[in-house]
This record gives structure tokens, C-alpha cells and sequence, in this order.
């Protein structure tokens, strides 16, 4: 896979970040430099990479892992029984190779905002960094999860005019544009060129399809042509999102005819093999327990209303109810399903 390097505005970002090596040493919650940098590229996706450019570095010892081990002994509580996402892949002079991977294990622990404080995420992050990179590499990862925590604040301030708010393509667009203020254009490119590329081909598709000019064959013919021309990484990464929804309305439409969960099972292994066929019955037992609690805090919280008259004890109620029942990254789950169910 073809590598290039970063551009020089990244460069001299890891520089400044290089330079307040005593400070991240003695505070001991940024990544201290090692002598080697042999940490080995591990499994991210197809999509391009590329490599950020350092400084050359004294090697003092050879084949020698300076890794750190993560202080933290648990998960946070949301994440327990999760296999972590995302990877850092570093090069053979030890620089970090930038793709989408790096953003997903960023995300994967932003995932516990509102359960965990700012402070602790972006400690656990910086745990991870250290624990599988080290070197100029674990320096560059913290100064991207710096740019990248700053992008996260402008994009959650990110507002458009009343009549773009409604089109996606402006939002696209608005998005790009602060990606490569806080990033530059090669940066961003790495980080969210697939991305990008798969919105703007949603945007297409969905112009497509509200073309009345077009029959519907003519629709999902070219809507067919657009999706092909998705990075190989983006096509693979949308059938793998994709699957879980397309085999849980196969099901859907198999009992609806009378099928037993085994007969789904059966077509599932005779389509997908037994692999594929066992991650979504685990996925249609979580499910079905995930729907168990929902229904069993609903039928509480009700009964708390039938017997309390102030709005504001029932309220605390509730939200007591939620708090023993749920985490609170469940919780945002649990008021979004339950106001979708109830328009």
C-alpha cells in the first residue's frame, strides 16, 4: 500500500509536541519517548495511510518493546464485554501512519462521554496510545488526539443557515471544510477521505431516488454504479455495517412465514457460513435482552406514574429507576427508544 508523507504543518505540530517530552515525563499522562520504535503495524482497514514525517532518532537498543502497560485495571462500565476498536499503525522508521482506524479507537472510548469525565477519556486514550506505540509515533498520536478533540468542540458548535439545515451536501461540506482547518489537507484526506466520499455518495443516491424523471430500475441502477465507486476499504466497511439490518429483515420476513429461529440460523450459515451465522444469533440475543429491559423499566416507570401525583417526585422517580437500571450511555438509548415509540 502506497505511503506518503505528511505534510510539513504536521510535522512541525509532532516537533512542538517532541519538545514538552520532560513535561509529559514527569506528569506521567502523555506517552514518554522510548529509545526504539519497532512497535509493529497492527490489522487496520484497506483504506489509504500515510506517514507523518519525524525527526531522525538516536536508537540506543534494537528489538526491544518500550511499550507501556495501561494503568487502568477495568473498562469503563459501558464498555466491559467489548472488544476495542480501531488500531495505531506505526512504520519501520517508527513514525504513525495515519488512517480512519486512528479516529475509530479515539471514538471507541468517546463512546463513554456523560459516564466518564473529559479528563478520564482522554487519560484512557492517551493509556491506549502508550500501550501500543512508542517513540515518535505515541507522540504523534497525542498531539492527533489534541487536533482532534479540538475538531470534536468546533463540530458540535457546527451550525448551518435555516435553509441548508436540512441538506446534506451542505452539511458535507461544512464538515470538510473544518476538518482541514484543524487538520490541513492531507491530514484530513487520511483521516476522513472515505468518509467523505461515502457521504457524498449517500447525497447522490438519495437525489437519485427522488428523481421522478427515472423509473425505479433506472434509480438502482445508477444508485448500484455510484456505490462502485467507493474505495474498495469504504464498499467492504458499508457491507459489514449493512449486514446486520439486511439479515434481521430476512429473519423478520422468514417467521413472519412461520421459520423457527433454526431455519433462520440454517439460511444464515447456508449465505454467510457459520462464522457469520453465530455473530448475529449473539446479535439477536442481545437484541432480544436489550428489548427485555426496555420493556421492564417501561412497565416500572409506569407504575410510578399510576401512583404519583407531582410531576417533579415522578420525574426524580424515574430518573432513579433510570440510574439502577441502566448505565448512562444506556440511558440516552433508553429516552431515544422510548420517545421514537412513542410518536
Amino acid at each position: 500500500m502506497n505511503r506518503r508523507r505528511i505534510a510539513t504543518g504536521f510535522a512541525l505540530v509532532t516537533l512542538f509536541a517532541a519538545a514538552g517530552i520532560g513535561a509529559w515525563r514527569r506528569g506521567g499522562d502523555e506517552p514518554a519517548r522510548a529509545g526504539d520504535t519497532t512497535a509493529e503495524a497492527r490489522g487496520g482497514p484497506r483504506s489509504a495511510t500515510r506517514k507523518i514525517s519525524t525527526p531522525p532518532v538516536r536508537r540506543t537498543e534494537t528489538n526491544v518493546d518500550t511499550r507501556e502497560k495501561s494503568p487502568f485495571k477495568e473498562k469503563a462500565r459501558s464498555l466491559r464485554g467489548t472488544d476495542e476498536d480501531g488500531a495505531l499503525r506505526v512504520g519501520p522508521d517508527g513514525s504513525l501512519l495515519l488512517g480512519p482506524e486512528i479516529l475509530r479507537l479515539f471514538d471507541y472510548y468517546f463512546t463513554t462521554e456523560g459516564e466518564e469525565s473529559d479528563e478520564t477519556i482522554r487519560a484512557r486514550i492517551l493509556a491506549a496510545i502508550r500501550e501500543r506505540a512508542s517513540g515518535p509515533a505515541a507522540l504523534q498520536a497525542a498531539a492527533l488526539l489534541d487536533q482532534y478533540l479540538a475538531y470534536r468542540k468546533d463540530k458540535d458548535g457546527l451550525a448551518l443557515p435555516k435553509d441548508e439545515e436540512a441538506d446534506p451536501t451542505a452539511r458535507l461540506e461544512a464538515l470538510k471544510k473544518l476538518r482541514r482547518k484543524h487538520f490541513g489537507e492531507e491530514t484530513a484526506d487520511a483521516l476522513f477521505g472515505d468518509e467523505e466520499r461515502e457521504g457524498e455518495v449517500a447525497a447522490e443516491a438519495s437525489r437519485i431516488r427522488q428523481d421522478e424523471t427515472l423509473t425505479a430500475d433506472e434509480q438502482e441502477q445508477k444508485v448500484a454504479e455510484l456505490e462502485a465507486s467507493l474505495p474498495q476499504g469504504a464498499r467492504e466497511a458499508r457491507e459489514a455495517a449493512t449486514l446486520p439490518l439486511r439479515a434481521r429483515a430476512e429473519a423478520d420476513a422468514m417467521r413472519a412465514e412461520g421459520a423457527t429461529d433454526e431455519d433462520v440460523y440454517t439460511k444464515r450459515v447456508e449465505t454467510l457460513g457459520v462464522e457469520a451465522a453465530d455473530r448475529l444469533a449473539e446479535l439477536d440475543a442481545q437484541r432480544a435482552a436489550w428489548k427485555a429491559r426496555i420493556e421492564a423499566f417501561r412497565k416500572e416507570r409506569d407504575a410510578l406514574a399510576a401512583k404519583t401525583q407531582d410531576e417533579a417526585a415522578f420525574k426524580a422517580a424515574e430518573q432513579a429507576l433510570l440510574d439502577r437500571s441502566f448505565t448512562p450511555f444506556e440511558q440516552r438509548r433508553v429516552r431515544a427508544t422510548l420517545a421514537m415509540s412513542s410518536k
